[in-house]
């Protein structure tokens, strides 16, 4: 299996994954916050870091509902929806452990070694410490591959790992494009996976009991006790009881299925107003959601990679369901809790199917050509018509959304197919305004005075093109467009000569206008959204308050609050004409940015500074 960077791959092999669960069960054995296959092989070409789970509750939630918090974004600076600047949630106690692992100088010290060693880097673990794991990985991602710029392969595996992020989360590593740095190998009916869509006070009564059953399992040499069959209630000593195991599996099992059924309620009815109001107003559902690649292991020894992750939300919920309505819930409930040897035995890669290659067959009939296909896959088919409906409903979603994108991308230039007849592209009105920029000594100051024919024309492509970048971000915003799409190269490039020809056309028509406050309190969302997005490209930090597309209206209203409104002294003023001077030189001397489509404002500042006498 293997990633979807070429500069950073890592393939998964069956001996590797089967050292990785070996290594994360050891983990839990150790008092340490990590482990090492260094220490005991240091000449190994993979480096794999294992970490232990937790057994207490307040390290699982923090408060009394989901305890999630904004993600923390001087660690993780591409976990946000670029556009919006808006930041990943995640689990604040599964962060925090991370954080404090990050501030141990031993794990930072051990990583550097390795990556100065030219190691491959496998992070990996089991239940909680699966978590951990995946925060390192994201983590290295952000920090070496995006920020630094190393190319080295780093991977993520791991076991019956809790969720830890928000849809948010999802989103970005699918956009980054890191999705394939994970896999998580999740067995049909395990509990843990899908304990986070349950707030804790569902469960809070059963909880501590339910660590301490898997402490007990995990590290047998701390807990005398006899080795439970599927059928056989616990012992006092092994901490909980059949009543407490299926009250706490049903608890997780009815709100992992109000999480199934409000996203499949958006996936076939997403522009319904009123779920929108009821969860807000009335229904509080677990924000986590999975992130990366999914691997379900089945009883039938059947496995199946998963990518979608609203696929894999369904499949949480639908594989925990009781297939045989003879089996007695209490044994369901405790082989949820009790898979360690199917996972070893289900750790062969060479036996996987991606879902994808049989969303077409998921409702083929009995007794047709898929016979064949439903015999292979004997777990999947075996789901109800339902949850097979509610599987297609992702993948569907998904295809309207790069059906979007095929529609949108048809406006960005002209194919040669095309006839010059058709409607323009983006590319066409974009070349009209930088020859309309380039006719003019101040295409700023022409635009406002709008005396000739060519300032019309151009004030019509503004508008036009305006039209066009709203409705794109609106279904950015409305998350109708693939997780991809703010990160594609070809559209960060148009959208930021798009910004730089065409906000200073809008900052003139604004102050044509002489309307009230400052232009930058009501920026246009394209402008913003763009702005971040080449931010973003170039791991920059997002400047709301001036960049060098719309430095210009700052420059307007030191001229207004100077000699109009008097709300600044001349002194005043010409303090801020320095500063700016020095921001617009410090714009000149930066190679990244395309000199000839930025407008410099050297008419205006000219003006300003003689007024203010500089």
């Amino acid at each position: 299996m293997e990633v979807e960077k070429e500069s950073v791959k890592l393939s998964l092999s069956n001996e590797l994954t089967k050292t990785a669960q070996s290594l994360s069960m050891e983990a839990h054995k150790q008092n340490k916050p990590f482990i090492t296959n260094l220490n005991k092989k240091p000449s190994m070409e993979v480096a794999i870091f294992a970490f232990p789970g937790s057994w207490e509750v307040s390290n699982w939630y923090h408060g009394d509902l989901f305890g999630e918090t904004e993600v923390d974004r001087k660690l993780f600076k591409s976990l946000c929806r670029i556009g919006e600047n808006r930041p990943a949630k995640v689990n604040a106690a599964f962060l925090k452990r991370f954080q404090d692992l990050l501030n141990d100088s031993t794990f930072k010290s051990e990583i550097e070694k390795a990556v100065n060693a030219k190691k491959k880097i496998l992070f990996t673990g089991h239940l909680y410490g699966g978590a951990t794991a995946s925060f390192a990985t994201l983590w290295m991602l952000d920090e070496y591959i995006k920020k630094r710029g190393k190319k080295f392969p780093i991977g993520c595996v791991t076991f019956g790992s809790p969720l830890i992020g928000d849809r948010t989360l999802s989103h970005a590593v699918r956009r980054e494009k890191w999705a394939g740095h994970f896999t998580h190998f999740v067995m049909e009916h395990d509990i843990v996976p899908r304990m986070m869509l349950s707030p804790k006070i569902s469960i809070q009564q059963q909880l501590p009991s339910i660590l301490k059953f898997f402490q007990q399992k995990v590290k047998p040499n701390d807990h005398k006790r006899k080795k439970p069959s599927a059928r056989q209630p616990m012992d006092e000593d092994q901490s909980i009881g059949d009543a407490e195991c299926v009250e706490f599996f049903e608890n997780v099992i009815i709100n992992a299925s109000t999480v199934a059924s409000h996203v499949a309620f958006e996936l076939m009815e997403p522009t319904n107003s009123l779920m929108e109001k009821l969860s807000v107003d009335f229904v509080k559902v677990s924000p986590y959601r999975p992130s990366g690649f999914y691997v379900f292991c089945t009883s039938h020894s059947q496995q199946f990679r998963v990518e979608n992750p609203n696929a894999v939300l369904q499949l949480l919920f639908y594989f925990l369901q009781l297939t045989d309505e003879n089996q007695k819930l209490v044994d369901f409930a405790y082989k949820s809790f009790s898979y360690e040897e199917e996972l070893k035995n289900g750790l062969h890669l060479e036996n996987l199917v991606d879902l994808k290659d049989l969303n077409d067959k998921l409702l083929t009939p009995n007794g047709t050509a898929g016979d064949a296909v439903r015999t292979s896959n004997e777990a999947l088919f075996q789901l109800s018509t339902s949850a097979r409906c509610c599987i297609i409903a992702a993948e569907e979603a998904e295809n309207r959304k790069e059906e979007n994108q095929r529609v949108i991308d048809k406006s960005l230039r002209r194919e040669q197919s095309q006839s010059r007849t058709e409607s323009k592209m983006i590319g066409d009105i974009l070349s009209e305004i930088r020859n309309y920029k380039d006719s003019n000594v101040d295409y700023y100051e022409a635009f406002k005075l709008q005396n000739e024919k060519a300032d019309f024309q151009a004030n019509m492509n503004r508008l036009e093109l305006a039209k066009i970048w709203d409705v794109i971000v609106e279904m950015v915003m409305r998350e109708d467009l693939p997780d991809e799409f703010e990160g594609r190269e070809d559209w960060v490039e148009v959208g930021t000569v798009f910004r730089r020809l065409v906000e200073p056309l809008d900052i003139a028509n604004y102050y044509r206008h002489l309307k009230g406050d400052g232009y930058m309190k009501y920026r246009p969302k394209r402008y913003k959204f763009t702005q971040r997005w080449y931010e973003h490209a170039n791991c920059m930090d997002f400047d709301e308050v001036v960049c060098e597309s719309s430095f210009v209206a700052e420059v307007e209203e030191i001229k207004k609050q100077v000699f109009e409104t008097k709300k600044k002294s001349v002194e005043k003023g010409k303090e801020e004409v320095e500063s700016m001077d020095k921001r617009v030189e410090k714009w000149r001397s930066d190679d990244k940015i395309q000199k000839q489509d930025v407008f410099w404002g050297e008419s205006i500042l000219s003006m300003l500074r003689e007024k203010v006498k500089l």
